[in-house]
């Protein structure tokens, strides 16, 4: 046995070294977000460039679909067609449905042509027997068939695009594209997005805030602090030339919206947050819904940090804008990260308890502390700019707000892991409906063990009397826990009503 306890010594240390990296990236990332806080904060937002009144070019408006429900089609194709614009209009259905799928939106098309005609506006049913490139092989496939236009002014063909589940108002278009048309080197401007009914369900409410942190903070103090910014996949209209000339569409990436925007920056092209538009959309209905969408976001970020962190590093961007760039692609390690501290944090505390390595388990405890302050202002900030006269009441559900992002932590480690490796997986739609359906064996597997492992750690951090420790354990167990009641039913009163139900999608 007297070799026993130099190896757990140092199997010990391997868990802090491993424990601090992952904290340490965490810390970053939460420092990042409270960085772009301060600058939302300081600087007030850079003047849009906006074109005197006159006609536009061409604007295709480009709504991809692929096995919807067709009251979403229907209500995406009457956004669509309600649009406002001071030029001609196309409204491209890019359906890479099954047959019976398609057939179904192209009746909806028919009916609808009409309406298109007397507006002045053209639509177009355009199907794909084949998915090549997924949704990016869809938009670009979409912009060839699209007439070549271009407009005196010389700014050439505008795309719109709107996903399937978002709602423009009519003055969208209006507020967005004179950006465009005063700033010949604009590539692309940016809405934000707005969920009307996320105060329905915990749910939506936990939803609704990550992403008003994303929108409010994250996009906004990168756009007033002249940075790059995101394309977030819909709710945008881009200058068609631009996407020509970084390369077009590509489905290489399960993130084509990041890929895209990145490269057309790294060109040369610039890019803007319209903080003045929000579109509304709607949110993944359920917690295997959110798992699923979360984990084909952050593999594709990871897959778009292989892809183009050198063109970045390379290109003429300043260092801030190139170290910003990285930024957005790395956002794909922090749940990963969330999972090794997870799994780690008894290990650690209990190591260091024992007195093994301690100094680097407070380290890392004080930097995590750091990095989650910083997190925690940016969520503040959010709720302040965009809800100034409810945002003190909002911060209540801060708490499941942080705890919440334990129920994606598992599918996403594992996508990114398959990012890492170089393994192309299919784009998977997220699901538009909150009904019942069968989940794979191991669905909320992976957090049952994790919520019987946490609180086993927890009842062996009270055994010692490491108190600190034991507090965060026991979030990490209420945390697990929550996620595999939810995952296996017991949370189902928690999910939003189903996008097919015909009341909501009239409304």
């Amino acid at each position: 046995m007297s070799g026993a306890a130099p190896a757990l010594d140092a199997l010990a240390v391997a868990a802090v070294a491993v424990y601090a990296l992952a904290t340490f990236v965490l810390t970053g990332l939460g420092l990042h977000a409270g960085a772009l806080a301060v600058v939302r904060l300081l600087r007030p937002p850079r003047p849009l460039p906006h074109a005197p009144d006159g006609p536009w070019p061409l604007v295709v408006v480009q709504v991809p679909v692929y096995d919807e429900p067709p009251a979403l089609v229907a209500r995406a194709l009457d956004a669509a067609l309600a649009l406002e614009a001071r030029g001609p209009v196309e409204v491209q259905l890019l359906d890479d449905s099954p047959r019976a799928g398609r057939l179904a939106n192209a009746a909806l098309c028919a009916e609808r042509r009409g309406r298109a005609a007397r507006r002045g506006a053209t639509l177009r049913h355009l199907s794909r027997d084949a998915r090549d490139g997924f949704k990016a092989g869809a938009l670009a496939a979409g912009l060839h068939a699209a007439p070549p236009e271009a407009s005196a002014r010389g700014a050439g063909r505008l795309a719109a695009v709107f996903d399937v589940d978002f709602r423009p108002a009519p003055d969208a278009l209006l507020r967005l594209v004179p950006a465009l048309l005063a700033d010949p080197d604009l590539a692309f401007v940016q809405a934000g997005w707005a969920h009307p009914e996320a105060d329905d369900t915990a749910l939506g409410r936990v939803q609704a805030a990550v992403l008003d942190l994303h929108f409010a903070v994250e996009q906004a103090g990168r756009d007033r602090a002249g940075l790059p910014v995101t394309f977030n996949g819909t709710a945008g209209v881009w200058r068609v030339a631009a996407i020509e000339s970084a390369g077009g569409w590509q489905g290489d990436t399960l993130a084509e919206d990041l890929d895209l925007a990145l490269r057309a920056q790294a060109a040369g092209w610039r890019a803007r947050l319209v903080e003045t538009v929000r579109v509304s959309a709607d949110l993944p209905p359920t917690v295997a819904a959110w798992r699923r969408q979360q984990a084909r976001w952050a593999k594709g970020l990871a897959e778009v940090g292989r892809k183009s962190a050198g063109a970045v590093w390379r290109s003429g961007l300043s260092v801030a804008a190139r170290a910003e760039a990285t930024a957005m692609p790395a956002l794909s390690l922090s749940l990963p990260s969330l999972l090794v501290v997870a799994v780690l944090h008894p290990v650690v505390a209990l190591a260091g308890a024992a007195g093994v390595g301690p100094a680097s388990v407070y380290v890392a405890l004080g930097a995590g502390w750091a990095g989650l302050a910083g997190l925690l202002l940016a969520h503040v900030v959010a709720q302040r700019a965009l809800y100034p006269d409810a945002w003190v009441g909002r911060l209540r559900r801060l708490p499941l707000v942080l705890v919440a992002p334990l129920a994606l932590v598992v599918p996403a480690a594992r996508a990114v892991l398959e990012a890492a490796r170089g393994r192309r997986t299919p784009f998977e739609r997220t699901l538009k409906t909150s009904r019942p359906a069968p989940l794979p064996a191991w669905e909320g597997g992976a957090e049952a063990a994790l919520a019987v492992y946490s609180v086993l750690g927890f009842v062996a951090l009270l055994a010692v009397g490491a108190w600190a420790g034991a507090a965060f354990q026991g979030l990490l167990a209420a945390g697990f826990a929550g996620a595999t009641l939810a995952l296996w039913g017991a949370g189902r009163a928690a999910e939003a009503p189903a996008i097919d139900d015909v009341r909501r999608v009239a409304a």
